[in-house]
């Protein structure tokens, strides 16, 4: 009974083994003449998800710094960590895929945080990335010429130009971070398209050259997506440069937003210095207002009156001007009165009293 070329497939891919553009099915068709559609539902959802982070990485990444660093160490760290998860043992056993992908996360996330709010790290993080990609575009390259007896060659060539990227990110910012999110966007938009067309076949060749692993050729229309890669990194580096990118620096916005909260705290020293005099100046009013003789009754204006009317009409000199209205001239004392004594036997009438000057 033949077998068609689809369920072969689909056989290939579950139990995981491998296809080779030679192999050949029922009526001599070789892989490379028919394409499967067996997609896994979590799969397709995940590429989705990642084409749509493909788009604003390749083509906003500067626009979104802070988005962009979160995300790359993210990536960064959850990849690293899911893959050493299932290559090396623990405890001589292996964990299974459910608990290798929550500790990839966990620690995915513990990344993006350091690289989102610790600027340096962020860019060498961002600078390392490039030149990871930049080494996987050079090793397929050196295939086609060399292979590597060693997988410590590719590790050497993938560290020491991730490296020289790196510290040349932290050199030229803008003009790196924009190149680096391009590559990173675009590669990842290849690498969803790959697994809509062929399931992961080109990245199985990419991550064997990381690996120094012989591996069969690949088919034509594998280089074909691997092409689309360069050609979205250039579209990316042309936009960003052109249209997202311009007018926009993540120093500046760094900067302004460390002012921002200078000229704050400078409004709230100022709004204490004045609550604080306010504060003084209604404390010596009260101590004014204490101290200060206070006019209980409108009567007082009355005596006051009339004590300078009395001054006025008094036959002694006249007080200065200067003098306060209640200061009064003490008045002149009674002379005193003498009597008239009369005679014995006189019968006179007594005379008013005389006045003895």
């Amino acid at each position: 009974m033949a077998t068609s070329p689809e369920n072969v497939l689909t056989t290939m891919m579950r139990t995981g083994s491998t296809v080779s553009p030679t192999d050949t099915f029922s009526g001599n068709i070789t892989r490379c003449d028919t394409l499967t559609y067996d997609y896994d539902i979590a799969t397709s959802v995940i590429c989705g998800m990642c084409f749509l982070f493909g788009i604003v990485y390749c083509f906003f990444g500067y626009r979104c710094f802070k988005a962009v660093m979160f995300l790359t160490g993210f990536i960064f760290g959850s990849v690293i960590v899911f893959m050493l998860c299932n290559e090396e043992r623990f405890y001589t056993t292996y964990l299974s895929v459910e608990a290798s992908a929550g500790i990839a996360i966990g620690i995915g996330v513990l990344c993006g945080l350091v690289t989102m709010l610790i600027n340096a790290v962020g860019l060498f993080m961002t600078g390392f990335t490039l030149g990871m990609f930049l080494s996987a575009a050079l090793l397929i390259v050196l295939e086609a010429f060399y292979h590597p007896p060693t997988v410590w060659i590719p590790v050497g060539i993938i560290f020491g130009v991730g490296i020289l990227f790196a510290v040349l990110t932290l050199q030229w910012q803008k003009s790196c971070t924009i190149l680096a999110t391009s590559v990173f966007g675009g590669a990842i938009m290849t690498v969803c398209v790959d697994y809509f067309v062929e399931h992961f076949i080109m990245v199985q060749y990419v991550w064997e050259r990381f690996m120094a692993a012989l591996s069969e050729p690949v088919c034509w229309y594998s280089w074909v997506i691997l092409s689309i890669w360069p050609v979205l990194m250039v579209i990316g580096v042309v936009v960003q440069h052109r249209v997202t990118g311009r007018n926009f620096d993540h120093q500046e916005v760094v900067i302004s937003r460390k002012k921002r909260r200078v000229h704050l705290y400078r409004i709230r020293q100022q709004d204490a210095r004045v609550r604080q005099r306010h504060m003084m100046e209604e404390r010596y009013r009260q101590y004014q207002d204490l101290y200060r003789p206070v006019r209980r009754f409108h009567g007082d204006i009355i005596t006051q009156n009339y004590l300078q009317s009395l001054q006025n009409k008094s036959p002694g000199p006249q007080t200065p001007t200067s003098q306060t209205p209640t200061s009064i001239e003490p008045e002149t004392p009674p002379a005193q009165l003498e009597t008239y004594t009369p005679v014995r036997g006189a019968n006179v009438m007594p005379s008013a009293p005389v006045v003895a000057v």
